[in-house]
């Protein structure tokens, strides 16, 4: 769903008076006119006076190059108008040459292009409202912020809207020492301009970015004081409060503003995002409200089907991701989430038919992982291999991670076996790689196989002698021979030297010197693992050396807060039945 603090409502699109090869207009005609002023006299009809010409030093070939450009772009050659435009902007330094560059260049989406231009623009038009807008928007969009706010303040001083908003919003991104001198920038303007709405709305932004919500709040209250209808005041002031964990404050107060502005789709946006921690029935209510007012509202109608599946309202949640299939955006998140409601209610093939749609992106792991879970959950192992097959011919860069993907799947249902035939195919398709020899280990550790897994171990270690995974669990594994434990002590000791701090090498070298009988070092090492990493594994074995010295008080303390983190896990009870200590 949208972020709280979306500031939507504040994005200025300046008009642009020249718009991209509608007419040969005034730039090239006024050019045209001044260099053949007397021919273009004499084959006038009209008796009507001519306008007074603006004087403009233009060359023959810059005017060839000009009407090129326009001509290119009537046949939608864009690139060549824009090439032809930006070269002649650079040799006359023209402010409606750099206009008309800058005007194609955003059309296009050329960014860096476009701010080279704008900046031109502005440079030759210091006065120039339009120029100090599209400029002070360029750099914004750069991340250029203190230039984009330095432009703003001069086309503030010439009357224009400036973008403040927009840029306190926009300063996120910058590091701490930029946003303070950006914020000391907004607090210069206050003596000159005391009650400016866009002023004390930017510095309350970039206080709220600081958390400094309460100072932030006192310039959001002063903004809505003079304008006690402002929306921008009101969103800020709700985040405000919202920070502040004063919800119910700011539902009613952007309820109270959405009577006077109930079309406004930033304001109700904000207040339906904030009741999503709160209210989801109203929250819903306020999506499928947006929705309705704006019907290819994307991102509303993703928001008001997510909360409808959360709220099981599975009717509205699909209605709303199949209307989302209609607007072609978020299109494999649709089917994401279609596929989960169908899941739901256990209709497979419907379910699998939309994983099946997810492309790349946040959604796909999610996805891939629900397909196998169905396959290997109904025993349809070959089907669970075709689709991973294809998976891993899509995506070749991620093999590694899709095989490992596909083993964890069957050795989570207990398909032990699939699993490891899996993992020999990996190894057999990547070669030496330490995530699947590993992977195979612990599946080996499993089905008991000590033998295959120590294999396995100690190949990760020939062409990777420093992995620590890899050292810890042999060193670990080595524990269980008394034959074994000085290369036990000689692995772990390697380890910890590699990750002094790590609390699960430290258990392992703990519960060694427990079985070693060197009880003291090991209770130590324990204590020290158990008080950073609150395992039921690290808390079996701190409580069995406890109990084995007397301090079986302690023990049983030990394991019963292990035992209430992780009630489902057996390590612990197994513990304790085994020394007797139920």
């Amino acid at each position: 769903m949208p972020g709280i603090s979306d500031f939507s409502l504040f994005a200025t699109e300046y008009p642009m008076t020249l718009r991209p090869f509608t007419l040969l207009t005034s730039l090239l005609g006024y050019a045209i006119f001044c260099s053949h002023s007397t021919k273009l006299y004499a084959q006038t009809a009209a008796p009507v006076p001519p306008p007074k010409p603006i004087e403009r030093k233009f060359s023959a070939d810059a005017l060839y190059s000009l009407l090129t450009a326009e001509i290119a772009g009537s046949r939608q050659q864009y690139d060549v108008a824009l090439t032809n435009y930006v070269q002649q902007a650079k040799i006359t330094r023209d402010p409606q040459v750099a206009a008309r560059a800058t005007m194609i260049a955003r059309y296009l989406g050329a960014t860096q292009t476009g701010l080279d231009m704008s900046l031109l623009w502005a440079e030759k038009a210091p006065k120039d409202k339009e120029a100090l807008a599209n400029a002070s928007l360029a750099l914004m969009q750069a991340g250029r912020l203190l230039e984009a706010f330095e432009m703003s303040k001069r086309l503030y001083n010439q009357g224009g809207e400036p973008l403040f908003q927009n840029i306190a919003a926009s300063a996120e991104t910058l590091t701490k020492p930029q946003r303070d001198r950006l914020l000391q920038g907004f607090k210069n303007l206050l003596p000159r301009y005391t009650h400016d709405e866009q002023v004390l709305v930017g510095i309350g932004l970039l206080l709220q970015q600081q958390n400094n919500f309460d100072e932030a709040m006192t310039y959001a209250q002063n903004a809505l004081k003079a304008y006690p209808r402002s929306i921008p005041a009101a969103i800020l002031e709700a985040n405000l409060l919202h920070e502040l964990k004063r919800d119910r404050e700011a539902i009613a107060k952007m309820a109270d503003l959405l009577t006077f502005y109930p079309d406004n789709i930033s304001l109700r946006n904000q207040y339906a995002n904030i009741l999503t921690h709160y209210d989801l029935a109203l929250a819903q209510q306020q999506f499928a409200i947006i929705a309705k007012q704006q019907p290819k509202n994307a991102d509303a109608i993703l928001s008001l089907g997510i909360i409808a599946m959360e709220r099981k309202d599975y009717k509205a949640a699909n209605r709303a991701f199949e209307k989302l299939l209609d607007t072609e955006t978020h299109t494999s998140t649709a089917h994401y989430y279609l596929g989960r409601l169908a899941e739901a209610q256990e209709n497979w093939q419907e379910a699998i038919f939309n994983y099946l749609q997810v492309e790349r992106g946040n959604d796909f792991l999610s996805a891939t992982i629900s397909l196998l879970d169905i396959f290997i959950r109904q025993g349809d192992f070959i089907s669970a291999q075709q689709h991973m097959n294809r998976v891993r011919t899509r995506f070749p860069d991620q093999s590694e991670s899709l095989y490992l993907l596909h083993s964890q799947a069957l050795i989570k249902h207990n398909y032990l076996a699939e699993g490891e035939k899996v993992l020999n195919e990996a190894l057999a398709s990547l070669g030496n790689n330490s995530k699947l020899f590993y992977a195979r280990a612990m599946l080996y550790i499993q089905r008991n196989q000590k033998a295959d897994a120590e294999r396995d171990l100690r190949r990760i270690l020939q062409f990777e002698p420093n992995n620590i995974v890899a050292l810890n669990s042999l060193g670990y594994m080595l524990t269980d021979d008394p034959l074994s434990y000085r290369e036990a002590e000689e692995v772990l000791t390697k380890a910890h030297n590699l990750k002094p701090d790590d609390p699960v090498i430290i258990d392992s070298l703990g519960w060694l010197h427990y079985r070693q009988g060197k009880y003291v070092e090991a209770i130590r090492e324990l204590r020290q693992a158990y008080t950073s990493y609150q395992e039921p594994a690290v808390a079996a074995h701190l409580g069995e050396a406890l109990w084995v010295t007397g301090a079986q008080e302690e023990a049983r303390q030990i394991w019963q807060e292990g035992m209430k983190q992780a009630p489902d896990d057996s390590t612990i009870t197994s513990t304790m039945k085994r020394l007797k200590a139920e």
